[in-house]
């Protein structure tokens, strides 16, 4: 039997607008199996961010339910809901959201320390994520040290530290230039075949989302699979 990593059904989202509602999205269905990688792609204003945080519990939704590893998430308490996110989850945003004040080393060892681990232990799975995305030499510089391409590489080592079933993404190369961008695309596809991890990625990146094992397209309210069309 297939390990469900993420399964939603029959998700809506609506915004009150003025005396009315905007509707984003009605009845969508997903399913993400271990291991597997979702592109999700659509154009600007379709919903795709707001799909991808009900996704991970970040926003609940009009109707429907999301399951996390077999939690229903949105079924949790605030404090539930952040334990899951933090034990099954990692995030990586279109801007790294790096805490300023804090090294490379002490970013990617954020979630660790949030779940006490121990710090020693911490320190150094984190200095080991950083040698693997190829920051070994960087991981005492703060974020405005580093050049765009090294920030995403912490946010993703960030992402990665506790061995999330699932890593979820949102633009993950849209703020680079472009070899920067195909830098960071290889790295996230190395960090796919080496690590076994599920990834959902949002992105209008062509090339990085034919190389996921499924493309979906959000349009018209609803989610469509068409991984043949992009094949």
């Amino acid at each position: 039997m297939s390990n469900q990593i993420i399964r939603a059904e029959k998700l809506s989202k609506s915004y009150k607008e003025g005396k009315g509602k905007l509707s984003i999205f009605d009845s969508v269905d997903f399913v993400l199996e271990e291991g597997e990688s979702v592109a999700i792609l659509g154009s600007s204003g379709s919903g795709k961010t707001t799909l991808l945080n009900l996704l991970g519990g970040l926003d609940k939704p009009n109707g429907g339910c999301v399951w996390v590893n077999g939690h229903d998430v949105h079924a949790l308490t605030e404090r539930k809901k952040g334990r899951i996110r933090n034990e099954y989850l990692g995030f990586v945003y279109q801007f790294h959201h790096l805490l300023p004040e804090f090294t490379a080393l002490e970013n990617v060892c954020m979630p660790l320390l949030i779940g006490k681990i121990p710090k020693d232990s911490a320190i150094k799975k984190s200095k080991e994520l950083l040698d693997r995305v190829g920051l070994s030499e960087r991981v005492g510089h703060k974020p405005s040290e580093l050049s765009g391409g090294e920030r995403q590489r912490v946010a993703i080592a960030r992402a990665l530290v506790n061995d999330p079933k699932c890593v979820l993404m949102d633009e993950p190369t849209g703020n680079l230039d472009e070899g920067t961008a195909d830098n960071v695309q290889q790295l996230i596809m190395e960090l796919k075949d080496q690590l076994k991890t599920s990834f959902v990625v949002v992105t209008h990146d062509l090339a990085l989302a034919k190389k996921m094992d499924r493309v979906m397209h959000l349009e018209d309210k609803s989610l469509k699979d068409i991984t043949a069309v992009n094949c």
